[in-house]
Order: C-alpha cells, then structure tokens, then sequence
C-alpha cells in the first residue's frame, strides 16, 4: 500500500490562477495568446481530471514553446498526472525531468523515492539500482529539507512548517521500504519510526507492523495494528490491512 501523493497541483494551480496577456508584477507570464490558449487546455485538462489528455498537452506547450516561463510547473503537472493514471514508468520519467530541470525541487525527489520504493520487490533483477536511487533522492531531499526556509509557491508561512514535516515522514518512509525491501528489517523500523515522529500516519504504521513480522517482533507488531484500529481517521481499507497483519502476527506469536 502506498501513501497518497504529495498532490502539486493545486500549488502550480495558484501560480497559474488564469492565464493572461496581462503582464503580472511578479510569477511567470505568457509570451502570447497562443500559449494562452495551450495552457487553458492544460488547465482544463486537469480540473476535468483528465490526466492522459493533460500529458499530451503539456507536451505540445514545452514542445510548442520551448521558452515558456511555466515549465516548472508544467513538469510538475505532468509528473502528477502520471502518478494520477497509475502509469509507473511514465511517473518516474516526469519526475527524472523535474529534477534534471531544478535538482532542488525538494517534493519531486520526495515522490520519486516512494514511487520508486513502492514499486520495488525483492526478486526485480535491478533491486539494488532502484534501491539506490530510492536512497538518493529521499536524502537529498532530506538534506535540502534542513535549509528550506522558503516554501515553495502555492504554500504560504504558516502551511510550510506542517507541509516540511510531511516531506520528511515520506521521505523517510521511502527509506525504511528500501531498507526493507533488502531484509535489513531493523533499519526499516528506524526509519519508519522517524517517518512517524513528523508525519504520524497510518500507511506508515502498517509498513512498519510488516517489518515487525519480519524481524519477530510480533508485539509490537500487534501494538501498532491496536493503535491504527482505534484511529477515527484512518481509512478503511488501511484498518482492513491492519487487522490482516495484527492477526499474522498473532497467529506467528502463537505458533513460537
């Protein structure tokens, strides 16, 4: 089970509220009513929820105007519709064209290493490539975490220390699925318990009860699956994957 995206949208959204030829004092403008026209399509491609369609006509803006001021947040878009069509090869190529084009775009990094992490299994014959791209994009994000002092746009000074705090408990979570994903059960627990001390969620609780069965610590595990049961916002379908794993573990610690 993966965690929900960290959705940029209504980020790129806001810095693109309605496109203009009028000249705005500060963000990125459009050169010409004809990249007017290309972005409201990529606009409304999105606010339909028409994610395959908005792909294609973000291609046609960066093809069709290789100097548009929007290109951040076009690749954005477009790794977001990506990871919104379930397309995982499609995601990661967006997100690798994020970071080649701002290498310190700290939530691009942040979704590529759970992306990457979450479609990572034991027998893939690259598991150690994806393993270690999964490390170095979750800790350069979180190297770049410790000197962000600025939100990034769309997300104002009172949403950014909230919002930095997510960032980290994903990246970290990132971390502990490819520690698992290597049978080093015990640095995943780690990492997912520093995951949970910034970014207390549920998805992270049952990624970290399976390690526990990994690594024989059946009490715990059933400790977590109490805590994520009697959590009132916890989705159903996660309580159901919690009481799957608290009930592995019970059956494990009684078959000790």
């Amino acid at each position: 089970m993966r965690l929900r995206s960290i959705s940029t949208v209504a980020l790129l959204l806001a810095a693109i509220p309605v496109f203009s030829q009028q000249q705005q004092a500060q963000g990125p403008k459009p050169k010409s009513q004809k990249e007017v026209d290309a972005l409201r399509k990529v606009q409304a491609d999105q606010q339909a929820g028409n994610w395959n369609q908005e792909i294609q006509d973000i291609n046609a803006v960066l093809e069709n105007f290789a100097d548009t001021e929007f290109k951040p947040q076009l690749l954005n878009m477009g790794m977001d519709a990506a990871m919104r069509t379930g397309d995982y090869p499609q995601t990661v190529a967006w997100g690798e064209r994020v970071v080649q084009n701002e290498p310190n775009d700290i939530t691009a990094r942040v979704q590529l290493a759970e992306t990457i992490a979450n479609h990572t299994r034991e027998n893939d014959l690259d598991k150690d490539q994806s393993v270690k791209k999964v490390n170095d994009y979750a800790n350069k994000a979180l190297e770049l975490l410790k000197t962000a002092d600025t939100p990034p746009q769309g997300i104002n000074a009172a949403q950014w220390p909230d919002y930095k705090k997510q960032l980290e408990g994903q990246a970290h979570d990132a971390l502990g699925l490819a520690a698992a994903v290597q049978k080093n059960y015990p640095k995943a627990i780690q990492e997912y318990q520093t995951a949970l001390a910034s970014f207390p969620n549920p998805i992270i609780m049952t990624h970290m009860m399976t390690a526990y069965i990994a690594n024989k610590q059946y009490d715990d595990a059933i400790t977590t699956g109490d805590k994520v049961l009697a959590m009132n916002d916890a989705p159903a379908n996660v309580k159901q994957v919690a009481q799957q794993l608290k009930d592995s573990a019970t059956k494990m610690k009684g078959a000790k």
